[in-house]
């Protein structure tokens, strides 16, 4: 009963609480597996970039499904850390292209490595399939989301069809 006398609301029958109890024991559970320092936003950066083929950030934004001056701030770090090296485009000056340094490569496989056996353990607990329906209906609910138009969402641009220089 809460203090009005009424019933407390079951707080799993909110969309909003199961993706949070979800998100907070994922992150938790990769987090373990993750080297001292990286954070899982840095992670996705390390396996999107390479020493050899320039992304822009619209591109990583699109990839990461978050918003530019975000990845901006995240590329910041990273840059300060000696990860990734930025370079302006000599044909557009608006456009800075991210590489990975050799640090930030070498980091990448250990990290590639670390979320490799992250998900062969978690596959002996949860099937692909169920994760590929978590993702379909992930999808199902951003598209819904979206489509009532209370918030704003990003589609993945990283299929191939990307700004990539190289």
């Amino acid at each position: 009963m809460n203090d009005e006398g009424g019933e407390q609301p079951e707080l799993r029958s909110y969309v909003c609480f199961n993706f949070y109890r979800g998100w907070r024991a994922i992150s938790e559970y990769y987090r373990h597996f993750l080297p001292q320092g990286v954070s899982a936003p840095q992670s996705y950066v390390l396996e999107l970039c390479s020493e050899t083929r320039g992304v822009d950030v619209r591109t990583l934004a699109g990839a990461m499904e978050i918003d530019s001056p975000a990845v901006s701030a995240l590329l910041g770090r990273m840059e300060s850390a000696g990860l990734i090296r930025r370079e302006v485009l000599p044909t557009n000056r608006r456009h800075t292209l991210t590489y990975l340094t050799p640090k930030g490569s070498e980091l990448r496989d250990e990290v590639r490595c670390k979320m490799q056996e992250a998900d062969r353990e978690l596959f002996r607990h949860v099937s692909r399939k169920d994760l590929e329906q978590l993702a379909g209906l992930v999808d199902k609910i951003q598209g819904a989301v979206h489509g009532i138009g209370q918030v704003r969402t990003r589609r993945p641009a990283w299929r191939g069809d990307v700004a990539l220089a190289g």
